[in-house]
């Protein structure tokens, strides 16, 4: 069967269908893993929202004013990212998300603050930031869009796991009036070199599909199978996070259909039919309230980072649920949410994937806390 039949047998799927299809691959996998939901305890470092692009969907970027009056970050300070450490190791948080905008220290306003604080450039300074928090025996999980090979493997010494968005390697977003044209870090060849590195340095991964900003399902179908593709050559994808496009006021990118969560829904459960149970594939639960158990139906096994002190930059306005509400939707549906660390436990112990000093505070870790 060639692509082009493939993707008009997914297009033909029912959710019934997709939903006894995922079945069947779900019950493919050992007893004491297909009924596991995972997630992580994390709080976030939004260390500068200084970006290269002006992406159409948006609300994290610097240029879109914050409703609720927030200012933007132009350099995290060393005294927020302490009093943030503090108070997340209070509630035995074990990953942080570092993220920024794509190049910041691109910015004169960035490069000026990084002097002040004698760092040569931006990954020196975050360099410093996960070496900091890997003290505390805090797990690092960096991203910062597109990088350099020799960037991402500096900060491989110094994180359990990386990620970066794949989004939509639809080059209609360029055109003119579309939600990347002013965006060309988002160029797919870019992203492509940057998850590929990914896997040539071995570093365990995170990407994913943003849905609902002018794809088609084609596209989804395709984009899917260039993921899979990549991991199958380089075998260091941990997840792929299939997101779904909240609106926010305040944004140039306004759909006329916004996506709802029937179609994401099909797209989740065509997603694990085409990684069948390889990779895992999460849904942030602030984006899908109310459906988290039609999306364990179709598949879905980690609910990713949750956060008890710091917000969803992306979606400020989706409030992150409470740990123990989804341990209670996830045992209604007969599973179990357990914990987990950035770094999932087979890359912790394949050859090459978890540096020895990310070995060693993962050993000293109290991970029943």
């Amino acid at each position: 069967m060639n692509k082009n039949s493939e993707i008009r047998s997914f297009k033909k799927l029912t959710l019934k269908e997709l939903k006894e299809e995922v079945k069947i691959i779900k019950d493919q996998l050992p007893s004491d893993e297909k009924k596991v939901i995972t997630y992580s305890k994390n709080f976030t470092l939004s260390l500068s929202n200084y970006c290269i692009n002006q992406c159409g969907y948006c609300y994290y970027n610097y240029k879109i004013p914050k409703l609720n009056g927030e200012g933007n970050v132009i350099l995290l300070s060393n005294d927020q990212m302490v009093t943030l450490t503090q108070e997340a190791l209070q509630y035995k948080c074990k990953e942080a998300l570092i993220m920024s905008g794509e190049r910041p220290g691109s910015f004169a306003e960035v490069k000026k603050e990084l002097e002040k604080l004698k760092y040569s450039d931006f990954i020196e300074y975050v360099k410093d930031i996960c070496t900091y928090l890997l003290d505390f025996k805090i797990l690092p999980h960096t991203n910062l869009g597109f990088l350099t090979y020799d960037e991402m493997k500096e900060l491989k010494k110094f994180n359990a796991s990386m990620g970066l968005m794949l989004e939509s390697t639809s080059m209609n977003f360029f055109n003119k009036g579309k939600v990347h044209e002013h965006s060309l870090g988002k160029l797919p060849v870019k992203r492509i070199e940057h998850i590929t590195n990914a896997g040539k340095l071995k570093i365990p991964f995170t990407t994913g599909l943003l849905i609902g900003i002018g794809e088609t399902i084609e596209d989804i179908i395709k984009d899917l199978y260039l993921i899979k593709n990549i991991h199958t050559k380089y075998g260091h994808i941990q997840e792929v996070i299939i997101q779904n496009f909240v609106n926010k006021e305040g944004i140039p990118y306004q759909p006329k259909k916004p996506i709802n969560l029937q179609e994401m829904l099909k797209i989740t459960g065509i997603a694990r039919i085409i990684f069948e149970n390889e990779i895992s594939i999460q849904i942030p639960p602030n984006l899908i309230a109310g459906f988290e158990k039609e999306f364990i139906d179709m598949g879905i096994d980690d609910f990713g980072g949750i956060s008890p002190i710091t917000l969803d930059y992306i979606n400020p306005e989706n409030q992150w649920p409470q740990i123990d509400n989804l341990y209670k939707i996830c045992k209604d549906k007969d599973y179990f949410l357990k914990e987990r660390l950035p770094i999932y436990d087979k890359f912790i112990i394949k050859e090459g994937f978890c540096p020895e000093n990310i070995k060693k505070v993962i050993d000293n870790m109290n991970l029943d806390d």
